[in-house]
């Protein structure tokens, strides 16, 4: 067969065992990558005029073509030019497909050598469109995210922040930030994505401060989701060249209610027609779920204040008994937080380990009031008496049902890694982490502050006592964490202060 049969994709499939079906896309390339042939699903899936794809060569296609990373492909990672390079065949690669004026869509390509008397001549691709599929996952994977958000942060401003960063990278929008407020009044919230643009150039977009019109203000205003897929669009149309400047083709603003609030999300693209049904369904659901979610941490937010003022009344009844200890368990609690995040613990969870900190010694509210303030050491008996004051704790924080880990903290912050501790002996991974944390800052701030039996030992004894402990009777992690802390510049004052 001669190379002038390349030049019909009928023949070349045919000789090439592939076959050819419909709606598949197909496009032959000759050895230097100009398209000969193409068929009319092609011109479809393409977005192209056949004249605007026979004759070209791939380089000069007015296509802009990217992996679902949103990368653009190159040379080689392009399965037409491994193809032509290699002689092999390559199946399934996912190209994001982008033509000015049309909808963005994904493809996936097969590329096969073209072969004409057993001689590679060119390259035979095929394209078969999998937009629905690649936007249905993305959407999956986008309202997913948004619904770990709300697990993880404890305030309406962390919940905006991770919303934002989360609709960013995981839906690859070139830009989103959320405004309140409404015409000049608006004011922008959050933002991930292009900041630094949108706070030099694009912030008048977002406050409608030129004619309260825009996609923003209108969405603002009315409730109702506002689509602009494409910059030459009246409600768009004022901001088009800071968009273009920014490579922005296409935005949407969907207003949401926040405690009587009307909020807006902005979302901007690097695609025209980047919301079609599909998405603007995918992202009105995730509008529901911030709606759900807000109210959640509302919740959560006045749980939270409830347990604080909870724990400081607590304290404070505890501390009016034994008033050589008042502060103790502020400055354990302070401590405790400083050595959890060292040790690489999320804040909330460090703040919670410090919470139970502030009550860790509860337990001392059943002992007599003149054992607590007794200067000089305690006999048998009274010591005794002292050593139930952690069990009394833990069962005063089950029954109260207060959270983990502040039952566990008050019961155990006198157990030893040795099993030598009390009120049960627990041994290493028996003793709760929190608790093992709480023990050595109980440790410390004991020794280096005054006590009605001895002066202040001071920091530096302190810090010699649990690092010969460490691995025996205190956790070894949590002793090396410590030092760093004071080594840091640690003061029990300015920490308590900024509590």
């Amino acid at each position: 067969m001669s190379s002038d049969a390349l030049y019909n994709l009928e023949t070349t499939l045919q000789t090439s065992g592939v076959g050819q079906a419909t709606p598949m896309g197909w496009v032959l390339f000759d050895a230097d990558l100009v398209v000969r042939d193409c068929n009319h699903a092609a011109t479809a899936l393409l977005g192209l005029a056949r004249d605007e794809i026979v004759g070209h060569a791939l380089e000069s296609l007015p296509w802009l073509a990217e992996d679902e990373h949103g990368v653009r492909f190159n040379d080689d990672a392009d399965p037409i030019r491994v193809t032509c390079r290699t002689g092999r065949n390559v199946f399934g690669t996912t190209l994001g497909l982008s033509v000015r004026g049309k909808a963005f869509r994904w493809l996936s390509v097969n590329t096969y050598p073209a072969m004409v008397d057993d001689v590679q001549a060119g390259v035979l691709a095929s394209y078969y469109d999998i937009t629905e599929l690649i936007q249905n996952r993305r959407n999956l994977e986008v309202a997913l995210a948004v619904i770990r958000i709300v697990t993880v942060v404890e305030s309406e401003a962390e919940y905006f922040e991770a919303l934002c960063e989360t609709l960013h990278v995981k839906g690859r929008y070139a830009m989103v930030f959320i405004t309140e407020g409404v015409g000049t009044a608006t004011r922008i919230r959050n933002a991930s994505g292009l900041v630094d643009a949108l706070e030099l150039t694009m912030a008048e977009l977002a406050t409608s401060s030129k004619t309260g019109s825009s996609l923003t203000g209108t969405a603002a205003r009315t409730g109702v989701v506002q689509i602009a897929n494409s910059t030459d669009l009246p409600i768009i149309r004022e901001w088009a060249s800071e968009m273009e400047a920014l490579g922005l083709r296409s935005a949407i603003a969907l207003p949401f209610a926040a405690h009587e609030r009307r909020l807006v999300l902005n979302i901007f693209s690097n695609h025209e027609n980047e919301f079609d049904d599909w998405t603007v369904q995918g992202l009105n659901a995730v509008c529901y779920e911030i709606e759900f979610d807000l109210s959640h941490v509302r919740s959560v937010q006045r749980l939270n204040e409830a347990l604080t003022g909870t724990l400081a009344a607590l304290t404070e009844m505890s501390e009016l008994r034994d008033p050589y200890t008042a502060g103790h368990q502020r400055h354990v609690a302070a401590l405790s937080v400083a050595i959890a995040l060292e040790l690489g613990e999320p804040r909330s969870v460090a703040e919670m380990i410090g919470r139970a900190a502030e009550v860790h010694d509860i337990g001392k509210m059943s002992i007599p009031a003149e054992i607590l303030t007794r200067p000089g050491r305690l006999n048998p008996l009274e010591f005794e008496l002292m050593r139930k004051h952690p069990a009394t704790g833990g069962d005063i924080m089950v029954h109260s049902g207060l959270p983990y880990p502040i039952p566990e903290v008050a019961y155990q912050h006198h157990e030893r890694l040795d099993g030598s501790g009390y009120p049960d002996g627990l041994r290493g991974e028996e003793i709760s982490r929190p608790a093992r944390i709480v023990a050595v800052a109980d440790v410390v701030e004991a020794m280096a502050h005054h006590r009605p039996y001895r002066t202040s030992l001071g920091i530096d004894e302190a810090l010699a006592e649990i690092a010969r402990g460490a691995g025996s009777i205190y956790d070894a992690d949590v002793v090396a964490a410590c030092q760093r802390v004071f080594e840091s510049g640690f003061q029990f004052e300015r920490a308590r202060a900024s509590r």
